[in-house]
């Protein structure tokens, strides 16, 4: 029986002890007892692992102590008494309360008095090693990362014995790549055994020296598989046992022969460039940014007169004659900037007697910077009294080139141009100077990609030139500079010296007549006609897209919205009404040029006007930081007669212009009131003032030329095309006015335009003088009254109109359908309809639209012209083909094609009435009212 004080002793072992001590029951597998230490190392209290099963606490990866105990160990069996009370022992990991991993080494033995039971009780121990497995696995992790980057290192990673052949015990894979080996076969080869016999003296002797100097790096070369050398770039040092004694050589090597081979080729590349210099016929030299010379081959002393020790270190301004001292500093400074220079010019030899050389100056540059100049000179003497008499030759030749009216020209074996007379010059509208030099094909042809060719003669004037033959042609065409082209005649004569043909000369006279200027009309007006259909396409493309902003821009403005969301969609508004104007004013260009351009007269504000014109450019030129105000003479009426579409063009130009030229100010826009030039009619001037860059006095006769921009560089940054004052120009001298511009370069510009307008009614020509004097109330509301009435007798209001639209008008629900291959377009037109009370199919082409009116009667069918599968126009005559006159539905042309000889296509080809897009609500609103099924009887 124990000692009562050893039980006291047990019980504190078992409470203080810092290790767990637990029994447990392999029966129930749950811990019967567990002292504090075992719960500290689970996180649970006693209790708690009493209810718990010991297995939900394993990690799931690890086998229970239940399963270890009874089946792992293998001792399930009592036959050996002195087996089963061995104890056992597992390394497993349990799951703490917190969820973090526990690593735990457990004793387990079983306890005497359940030897014999089938599910006996054991006394377990267990130690904490969850440090000492962290450690483990940080240690194999260090490991594996070391033999990772051995692995994947480019470098030739090795270990050798410290033995006299530096015998490898590890080669890293990088070795296959250097010497073609796989790490296996390096393994117990001999490293100093490939060195190359030439490196091995002083690869021996940096082994020796690196037990002193570690870290020291040697440079050989080591034999590949196939024989050959790899250069290799080797550090190495010595590793020590615990005794100081050598262990083995560590050793990291780089393959450097891309780099030997690299300093070879510019080793070699020196060599050439000492002997290109030494050697060269021309002097060669070199220069400090003061103009010192520094290094100078032995030309530069034979052509100078000066020995080497004399030139070097001279300043260049001695040698040269003092009238080209200017000129060589001039391009020698050129020289320090950067910038390669070549000039003629006369030096002084050291005798004295004048030398004429050729001097290329040539900047060195070292990392961007420039730290001297190159100079290579040649003697040009000889060539220069050569060239002189040359010239003194070729004076007889000139004046007679000069003196005749025919075209000549001389062309090389290569077909360039060696010589042009100034009357042939002027017959295709160049300087002489413009063609010297360049191919005869790009002077005799317009210079565009589908312009004919020289007719016959491109390959006639070749052929002389090849084959030495005279050929003559007596009809064919030539291009001038503008593009124009005129009749020739002409003949190729080869030239030749002692029997070779060095080029052609080409004399041709201008044989234009009345058959070639009925040609050259009859051209011009087919250049025109494709003009005109070229504008009418881009027209249609463009006002396509238009159409769906447009349209669904005034839907959006027919709902509910909040006061920022309308001001936007009112901008949205304003904005494509402007850019819609800009279209077809650029169409009006092409119809003033061709004196087809229309004018309206209608009531118009000029105050209005003018500020919808500056609110557009209001965001932009604060967005740019400049002013922009305006100040309208009060005298003026509120509504005036007039082409308000014309006027807001060019005022958004001059805006636009004086905007986009303007960095920094303001631009101010003055409208006047003059005094009327005869009745029913007054003069308004609109001045446009900016203060930006401004137009030389040479440069302002240019601005109202189409396509010219003043200032090239400039445009380049602001852009432009240089047709916008060329139409304003246009526009206001159609309406009879006067455009003109005072402007000082720097400063700013002042574009004044003034043009007549009408008065409304003819009573407001007697209230003019009030409103001269004051602006009188009584004279606006009599003007506003007759607007009105103008307003009132128009079919349909202008495109800039906001009159909203009914919602619902009691039609009589007449059938619809709406025919057009773009969604969107269909989608805003039905919706039109929509508001209008009607309920319209629709279709994507001409053949869906065809086969949907012969199944079903409709009243109008609105029709686009443009159309895969089947257009407008095929669908039409299909339609009319059909159907009686009775019984055939009204066909509307709903078309981006704004031009009348469009609408007048439309109603030849049988529709009854046309609308252009953009499609404006008022438009529907009207053909709907006129065509519609008893129209007479709908509200008006």
């Amino acid at each position: 029986m124990s000692h009562p004080d050893e039980q006291a002793w047990f019980r504190q072992a078992y409470h203080r002890a810092p290790f767990g001590i637990g029994v447990f029951s392999a029966e129930e597998g749950r811990w019967l007892r567990a002292n504090p230490a075992l719960c500290r190392l689970l996180g649970y209290n006693e209790d708690e692992l009493a209810a718990m099963a010991e297995a939900s606490l394993t990690h799931p990866e690890d086998p229970s102590l239940t399963h270890f105990l009874l089946f792992g160990s293998g001792t399930n069996t009592l036959d050996d008494e002195q087996d089963a009370y061995a104890p056992q022992t597992i390394h497993k990991r349990y799951l703490h309360r917190s969820g973090r991993i526990v690593w735990a080494v457990l004793h387990a033995s079983i306890l005497d008095e359940d030897i014999t039971q089938d599910r006996p009780r054991y006394l377990v121990q267990l130690c904490d090693t969850t440090e000492q497995m962290q450690r483990e696995e940080e240690l194999r992790m260090s490991e594996y990362k070391h033999r990772l980057v051995a692995e994947v290192s480019l470098d030739w990673i090795s270990r050798h014995k410290a033995d006299e052949h530096a015998t490898i015990t590890y080669s890293s894979p990088a070795c296959q790549a250097f010497f073609g080996y796989t790490p296996e076969e390096m393994i117990g080869h001999s490293a100093i055994g490939s060195v190359h016999p030439d490196d091995l003296e002083h690869v021996r002797a940096f082994l020796a020296e690196i037990v002193h100097t570690q870290g020291s790096r040697v440079i050989f070369r080591y034999r590949h598989k196939d024989g050959h050398y790899v250069w290799l770039e080797s550090s190495s040092r010595y590793t020590f046992d615990a005794s100081g004694n050598v262990d083995e050589i560590i050793a990291v090597s780089r393959d450097i022969t891309e780099r030997i081979s690299a300093n070879k080729l510019l080793q070699e590349s020196e060599q050439k460039y000492k002997s290109l210099f030494d050697h060269n016929p021309a002097a060669v030299y070199s220069m400090n940014m003061n103009g010192d010379y520094l290094t100078a081959n032995p030309n530069l002393e034979k052509l100078t007169g000066y020995t080497l020790d004399e030139l070097i270190g001279m300043y260049w301004g001695p040698i040269v004659a003092e009238k080209d001292l200017a000129k060589t500093l001039h391009h020698f400074n050129l020289a320090k900037q950067g910038v390669p220079q070549s000039y003629d010019l006369t030096i002084i030899h050291k005798d004295g007697h004048l030398v004429e050389i050729n001097s290329t100056n040539i900047p060195i540059v070292v990392d961007s910077e420039v730290v001297g100049v190159f100079g290579i000179t040649t003697d040009i003497t000889e060539r220069q009294r050569y060239i002189e008499q040359i010239e003194k030759l070729s004076i007889g030749y000139t004046l007679i080139l000069n003196a005749v009216s025919e075209g000549i020209f001389g062309l090389d074996t290569d077909g360039n141009t060696m010589f042009f007379n100034p009357a042939g010059a002027a017959m295709l509208g160049f300087e002489p100077s413009e063609l010297i030099g360049k191919p005869y094909r790009d002077i005799l042809h317009e210079p565009f990609a589908n312009a004919p060719r020289l007719l016959g003669g491109e390959d006639a004037i070749f052929r002389v030139i090849q084959g030495g033959r005279t050929y003559h042609n007596k009809e064919s065409v030539m291009w001038r500079k503008d593009g124009s082209s005129f009749l020739v005649e002409y003949q190729v004569t080869p030239m030749t010296d002692r029997g070779e043909v060095k080029g052609a000369v080409v004399v041709f006279r201008d044989k234009t007549s009345e058959h070639e200027i009925l040609s050259a009309k009859e051209s011009a007006e087919r250049a025109d006609q494709a003009k005109s259909e070229f504008l009418a396409v881009m027209s249609h493309e463009i006002r396509t897209p238009m159409n769906g902003i447009i349209g669904m821009t005034e839907l959006l403005a027919d709902t509910a919205l909040d006061e920022e969301q309308r001001s936007y969609a009112d901008m949205i508004r304003q904005s494509s009404d402007a850019l819609m104007r800009i279209i077809n004013e650029i169409l009006d260009f092409s119809k003033i040029e061709a004196g087809k351009m229309e004018l309206l007269d209608e009531p118009l504000s000029i105050r209005e006007v003018v500020e919808s014109a500056a609110s557009l450019f209001a965001p932009r030129a604060a967005e740019r930081g400049i002013g922009l105000d305006w100040r309208f003479d009060e005298r003026i009426p509120s509504l005036v007669i007039g082409d308000e579409g014309k006027l807001r063009q060019i005022l958004v130009n001059l805006l636009g212009n004086a905007i986009k030229f303007t960095e920094q100010g303001a631009v101010h826009v003055d409208i006047s009131l003059h005094a009327p030039a005869e009745p029913h009619r007054l003069y308004v001037e609109f001045t446009v003032t900016d203060t930006g860059i401004g137009i030389p006095p040479d440069k302002q006769q240019l601005l109202f030329q189409s396509f010219t921009q003043l200032h090239p560089a400039i445009n380049r940054k602001y852009g432009g095309t240089g047709l916008g004052l060329a139409i304003c120009k246009k526009l206001v001298e159609l309406m009879g006015g006067l455009i003109t511009v005072n402007s000082k370069e720097r400063e700013g510009s002042a574009f004044s335009f003034t043009m007549p307008f009408g008065l409304p009614s003819p009573e407001a020509g007697a209230g003019l003088e009030p409103a001269l004097s004051g602006g009188q109330q009584e004279h606006d509301d009599e003007l506003r009254a007759a607007a009105t009435a103008a307003l009132a007798h128009n079919q349909s209001l202008p495109a800039s109109s906001t009159a909203p639209m009914p919602v619902a008008p009691p039609f009589s629900s007449p059938r619809l359908l709406v025919v057009d291959d773009v969604p969107v377009n269909r989608m805003l037109l039905a919706t039109l309809l929509r508001k209008l009370g009607c309920e319209p199919d629709t279709a994507e082409n001409g053949a869906e639209a065809v086969r949907m009116v012969s199944a079903a009667p409709y009243d109008i069918v609105f029709m686009d012209l443009q159309m895969p599968v089947m257009n407008g126009f095929e669908a039409t005559e299909t339609i009319h083909r059909m159907f009686d006159e009775a019984h055939r539905p009204v066909i509307v042309a709903v078309t981006a094609y704004a031009r009348q000889e469009d609408r007048e296509r439309c109603l030849a080809a049988g529709m009854q009435d046309f609308i252009s897009k953009p499609v404006f609500a008022q438009e529907v609103e009207r053909v709907v009212r006129q065509w519609a099924p008893h129209s007479e009887k709908l509200a008006p």
